[in-house]
């Protein structure tokens, strides 16, 4: 007869160490291997466009309500915020930054543009194209085109701009 002591019995499966050290390396590996299959750049800088579009209409908003105040609402005028010769359309601000803001003419008035702040320069993040409309641009975008604000003037009088905003190709 058999004794019982003598039977060795075979453990099947892993132990514990075995399978929380095969996790750990798992999860190093997927940390290191998903941002080069998941690219959240393109979302970022379109919520960067997103930012800067809600600036540029608080903006909008703010001129012209200061236009309505100063009764300048209709044709081409200028509206005196913080000293500043801000140039308008119709109330609304203009594309095209004008001037330097200094002296109350038209000819020397700020556009949307002196209103919000963004970064233009060579190490930020917009390229800015101070013309009628004026666009702004995401400067690392993969295409520009697709990663930009048009901000044109108003066509008319309580005509608020038309600012349309691309951002497929952010």
């Amino acid at each position: 007869m058999k004794n019982l002591s003598n039977i060795k019995t075979k453990n099947q499966g892993f132990t514990l160490i075995e399978l929380v050290v095969v996790i750990v390396i798992l999860g190093i590996l997927a940390a290191t291997a998903a941002p080069k299959f998941i690219d959240l750049t393109g979302d970022a800088k379109a919520s960067v466009m997103e930012g800067a579009l809600g600036s540029i209409e608080s903006a909008v908003s703010m001129v012209h309500a200061k236009s309505l105040v100063q009764g300048k609402a209709t044709g081409n005028n200028t509206v005196i915020i913080n000293s500043l010769y801000y140039a308008v359309a119709n109330g609304y601000p203009r594309a095209a930054n004008l001037g330097t803001g200094a002296g109350d003419t038209a000819a020397n008035a700020i556009g949307i543009l002196g209103l919000i702040d963004i970064d233009s320069s060579a190490s930020g993040d917009f390229v800015v194209t101070d013309a009628t409309p004026a666009l702004i641009q995401h400067r690392s975008a993969t295409t520009a085109a697709n990663c930009q604000i048009s901000y044109p003037d108003s066509t008319g009088s309580g005509v608020r701009p038309d600012i349309t905003i691309t951002t497929s190709g952010c």
